[in-house]
């Protein structure tokens, strides 16, 4: 069985740190075939005890990202990237809270870069675009063909 969970990571309060529940939510109400999605919004550490122990073979994790791009800017990264990005809303890094799980279970990392940071409620129209963007390469199994995120280490 070819099982995937989408883990949608972001505080809905936060402007567009709340993308990855926004992406929950459109799944939720359109959903992809074989993909799981869970709703972690602000502590995806609740959701390693049950990944734990039922793992799936995939892992897609969906969260804003400051990669330093354009809003709404869409990227997959593999977990060892994201050790330079910022993810705003939750305290333990992904790196760090996903690392026993690499030798069993392929981990992919879906950042949204977010246009507007703050307190308040809605996406901006950059990273509302984005979700839907997501969404549908994910409905129709395409997320290996989202751009991979290339940190910038030109000197400066």
């Amino acid at each position: 069985m070819n099982k995937t969970i989408l883990w949608c990571i972001g505080s809905p309060i936060l402007l567009d740190d709340g993308a990855g529940p926004a992406l929950f939510s459109e799944l939720e109400a359109f959903p992809a075939e074989g993909v799981v999605p869970v709703n972690c919004e602000t502590t995806p550490e609740n959701w390693i005890a049950p990944l734990s122990k039922n793992p799936p073979q995939v892992l897609m994790v969906a969260d804003a990202a400051d990669m330093g791009l354009p809003g709404g800017s869409v990227r997959r990264m593999k977990l060892e990237d994201t050790g330079g990005i910022t993810f705003s809303s939750h305290g333990i890094p992904l790196s760090l809270l996903l690392e026993p799980l690499k030798k069993s279970v392929e981990i992919e990392v879906i950042g949204i870069q977010p246009e507007k940071r703050g307190f308040g409620e809605g996406l901006s129209p950059e990273v509302s675009r984005a979700v839907q963007f997501v969404a549908q390469t994910i409905r129709e199994g395409r997320t290996g063909e989202l751009e991979r995120y290339q940190e910038n280490r030109s000197p400066r």
